[in-house]
């Protein structure tokens, strides 16, 4: 009977049943650390078949590839190297993507600034004709009636608005902008057919209004310079709206912001 149950030992006939909680660190390609708790584990001489219940994160690994199984209470997730690699692919071709759509909005935007540029006003157009009135009515020196021949220059031209007493008011009141015209900066290149328009001030209750005519700026006698005064004075600059160039970065913001 002895050397029966001694031989039976040793052909693994005998069944070993093994439970409890056991701490594990399993270092396969990479170094992982487990905390297993509630393991049974049932072996036969020549098999094993293991059985792992966890509230954690258990890592199986095998000799070149790895995949992680992430358990939570509410289902399991598995991610394997050729997904990372598959999302890292498509947000690389997203990224060229975007690359494209701002290359051609930025070509784009140039072109319209070019065609803006290119843009000016001829001789048969309402800035030119005004500008080209306003020279011929001309004097030499001021009479101190610049509001009426740049008014009578503009009207001539087409222009339609109601005539203001005072030069500066024919920015205040907003009657350039009612007659067409668009405010830009003081420090854009003139072209032909600007006006400007001067504040008033303590010394000239009036302001004063000029339009350029494509070599000298004009009022109600040929200027010198843009300034008619000495020492420095605040103005604004405004311009046929037809002129404008109204080109907008908005679409670049916008492809960028996606």
């Amino acid at each position: 009977m002895k050397q029966a149950l001694l031989i039976l030992s040793v052909l693994g006939m005998g069944i070993a049943q093994t439970s409890g909680a056991v701490e594990t660190t399993f270092q396969p390609n990479n170094t992982l650390s487990h905390t297993i708790t509630n393991i049974s584990v049932s072996r036969n001489f020549g098999s094993t078949s293991n059985t792992y219940s966890t509230n954690n994160t258990i890592n199986n690994s095998s000799y070149g590839s790895t995949k992680n199984i992430y358990s939570t209470n509410s289902g399991a997730y598995v991610s394997s190297n050729d997904e990372i690699s598959q999302a890292i692919d498509n947000l690389s071709a997203h990224a060229k993507q975007k690359e494209y759509q701002l290359a051609t909005l930025t070509s784009r935007l140039s072109y319209e600034r070019q065609q803006q540029a290119s843009k000016v006003p001829d001789r048969y157009s309402a800035p030119a004709i005004a500008a080209v009135r306003a020279t011929q009515a001309a004097l030499s020196r001021s009479s101190g009636y610049c509001a009426r021949y740049v008014r009578k220059a503009l009207q001539a031209a087409g222009y339609e608005f109601t005539p203001n007493p005072s030069a500066y008011q024919y920015a205040s009141r907003g009657t350039l902008a009612n007659a067409g015209f668009t405010k830009i900066s003081n420090d854009t290149p003139p072209q032909i057919g600007d006006v400007v328009v001067y504040d008033r001030s303590p010394g000239r209750p009036h302001g004063h209004i000029q339009i350029f005519d494509g070599s000298i700026w004009v009022s109600d006698f040929r200027q010198n310079s843009i300034s008619p005064y000495s020492g420095v004075h605040s103005y604004t600059t405004w311009r046929d709206s037809q002129y404008v160039d109204d080109a907008s970065d908005r679409g670049i913001y916008l492809a960028m912001a996606e």
